[in-house]
């Protein structure tokens, strides 16, 4: 197997629903924080650039059980099945240990991420590979960790760095009108987030690594909002996001009548998938593709990096357009 003829950036953002059911609002003109939302409304200019350069998925979702673990898994394999995390381990083989393993030392290989997605069967790799604690801050996990790893080993092909941080910004308003910090709501925090992605653009740009990466961004889920199961759960108002626990097949909740609608929400399923950078064929570029699956992600790297024989359930989004 030869060695990739691109880089491959991929970065996982935690708790980051890519689009909502329509015509929620938690205030006046102002959607429960998603990405295509966001993007429509102008907050959100560096997501907003990776969409209109590349290839966005509209409707991304996790049809599959989609706690954490499962959703991680999905992202780190393209596979429904096999085994999860557990205090004990995985015997599993994630794609970053087959690619090693496959390709023999052809390719440069990192991983940065928490504890537990860095056991096999998810996004270890015998090469270069960072296990930091659950709380671990997104922009120390970028500035501290990948970006200095990054700058020194310029000859990397495939990278993955994960955001935990909007996984933990949580029972909280999705909304304030005036945010002092950038945990104090969801919306203050896509904000932080999409400045903290413009300094990963940057620098692959000023670092010359730009024209020449594939930059994959995913998320593993959604969150409750404005749904059956948010209430269930305590919440009194659409305003205010309830993580994303079971049952997460869920219908918009109206508070003020306290009863629920006839409309589905499942925002706990409602994925991020967006592929771009300056690595991606012209051909690619501002295109959109309606749906697909999280266990589609993987798939799509595959094809993009020309690497065949690792075995997934999904099928890459290159091949709906």
């Amino acid at each position: 197997m030869d060695k990739p003829s691109i880089r491959l950036f991929y970065l996982v953002i935690d708790q980051l629903a890519g689009h909502w059911v329509e015509d929620v609002e938690v205030s006046p003109g102002i959607p429960p924080v998603n990405v295509e939302d966001y993007h429509n409304l102008g907050y959100v200019p560096n997501f907003s650039r990776l969409i209109r350069s590349g290839i966005w998925v509209r409707r991304g979702w996790n049809r599959g059980i989609c706690d954490t673990a499962h959703g991680m898994k999905y992202l780190a394999t393209g596979r429904r099945e096999g085994e999860f995390w557990s205090p004990v381990g995985c015997r599993d083989t994630g794609f970053f240990e087959w690619i090693c393993r496959e390709l023999k030392g052809k390719v440069k290989i990192a991983a940065f991420t928490t504890h537990p997605w860095a056991c096999r069967g998810y996004f270890y790799n015998p090469q270069a590979m960072y296990s930091l604690p659950g709380y671990y801050p997104d922009e120390l996990m970028w500035r501290v960790m990948a970006q200095p790893w990054l700058r020194k080993r310029s000859d990397w092909n495939l990278v993955h760095i994960y955001f935990p941080t909007n996984d933990q910004v949580s029972l909280c308003p999705s909304y304030m009108n005036g945010n002092p910090h950038p945990l104090s709501s969801k919306h203050a925090y896509m904000l932080f987030l999409d400045g903290l992605l413009g300094e990963i653009i940057e620098f692959l740009e000023a670092g010359g690594f730009w024209d020449e990466t594939v930059f994959v961004l995913a998320s593993d889920h959604g969150y409750h909002l404005g749904c059956t199961t948010a209430h269930q759960v305590g919440a009194r108002s659409l305003n205010w996001c309830c993580d994303h626990p079971p049952p997460y097949d869920c219908h918009v909740y109206d508070f003020e009548k306290d009863k629920p609608l006839d409309r589905y929400s499942g925002c706990a399923r409602r994925i991020t998938f967006i592929l771009s950078g300056g690595g991606l064929k012209s051909a690619y570029r501002g295109r959109i593709v309606e749906e697909a699956e999280i266990i589609d992600v993987i798939p799509t790297i595959m094809d993009l990096m020309g690497i065949e024989g690792y075995s997934c359930d999904g099928t890459s989004i290159l091949k709906k357009i």
